[in-house]
């Protein structure tokens, strides 16, 4: 029998500790793959790690002291149940593993997003952003401003927080300052600040221009445009999905059936699409995928050929899978050798594929 020697023993038992290590932590205190994220304190050190997916980062918290140091969640005064943590021992205060110099706990507090102050200064994560607090403003979690600085991030955005503000309701997406606006952080190329208005979600109007999200809606009619719902609008003229006009759909008789699928007089759609040879007197809504009329069943849009929509049944949405009195599918694809006659019935299957149906 063999036997492996002494040297290689060591190394082997060396590797296994170290693998072993890596996953769960060391003797040390130092965070394994296995850990949370967050702080990790130690008798000697505090560790910060950091994982995203099947990576993860893991460093010193240099200048923490492990036998005070610990871990507290502060609340937003702008927004009520937002919260953020903050490392702290006797001398200092981190955020995510780095010190921020020289911050004043009694005074220190969370913003928002990755905002905090003290009364010395403004902070984005662990960098000092401005001295001026006492100018200083939220304008919403994305934007803070001083006397002379709107700031995103830890970088100016623009120079005229006096004029900087959001648009219509907090959370609206558009913003706009004496020259610029903006939707988020996209500017809207020639819109007009003085006139620039909030209409409903994702979307706002100027005297001239209709924008949905940071992008213009393409010869809408201001006077007689409507927002509908799931992104749906109309105005005499045309139809719109998220900004898109819907080619030759029919406004006076537009109606959204759910977020995808949507009809008028004369045809039916899903999203933008005309659904071939669709008849919208008898277009009915099964759930998010599956539609039917008198004549076909649609899945996706898309007719599910020889499908009877008088018998047919969903079995498993979100899987694709379902019935009629004779065949099976998956997606709008037959699934041959399938017997519906042997489901159970009122029963949801677990998965389907080529190979049949599973229960």
């Amino acid at each position: 029998m063999y036997k492996t020697s002494a040297p290689v023993r060591i190394l082997l038992h060396t590797m296994i500790i170290g693998f072993l290590a890596s996953l769960f932590g060391c003797g040390d205190g130092k965070p394994g793959f296995f850990s949370s994220n967050g702080y990790h304190i130690a008798q000697e050190k505090v560790w910060y790690k950091t994982a995203v997916g099947m990576s993860y980062n893991v460093t010193e918290v240099v200048g923490a002291d492990p036998n005070t140091f610990a871990e507290r969640e502060f609340s937003s005064k702008f927004f009520p149940g937002r919260t953020a943590f903050y490392g702290i021992d006797q001398n200092s205060i981190y955020c995510a593993g780095y010190k921020i110099a020289g911050t004043d706990l009694p005074s220190f507090e969370y913003l928002c997003n990755n905002y905090s102050k003290d009364k010395h200064a403004i902070y984005y994560l662990s960098e000092r952003l401005t001295d001026d607090v006492a100018h200083f403003a939220v304008v919403s979690d994305e934007f803070v401003k001083d006397a002379q600085h709107v700031y995103f991030g830890n970088g100016v955005f623009s120079e005229d927080p006096a004029h900087f503000s959001s648009v219509g309701e907090q959370g609206s997406g558009y913003y706009k300052d004496s020259k610029k606006c903006w939707y988020g952080i996209y500017e809207l190329p020639d819109a007009d600040a003085k006139t620039l208005r909030y209409i409903g979600p994702k979307t706002a109007a100027d005297v001239t221009r209709l924008y949905y999200e940071m992008n213009e809606v393409s010869g809408a009619d201001l006077q007689t445009y409507q927002i509908l719902k799931d992104g749906y609008a109309k105005d005499a003229h045309q139809v719109y999905l998220n900004g898109y006009s819907i080619e030759d759909a029919d406004p006076v008789t537009f109606h959204v059936v759910s977020d995808a699928y949507s009809l008028d007089a004369r045809h039916c759609y899903y999203f933008t699409s005309p659904i071939p040879h669709a008849d919208p007197a008898t277009f009915q809504v099964i759930d998010r995928y599956y539609a039917k009329d008198a004549r076909q069943v649609f899945n996706n849009g898309k007719p599910m050929e020889g499908a009877d929509p008088a018998t047919f049944r969903v079995l498993n949405g979100p899987a694709g899978c379902s019935c009629d009195a004779n065949h099976a599918y998956n997606l709008e694809k037959r699934i041959e050798g399938a017997n519906p006659k042997n489901f159970p019935v009122g029963r949801e299957c677990k998965s389907c594929n080529e190979s049949g149906v599973t229960f």
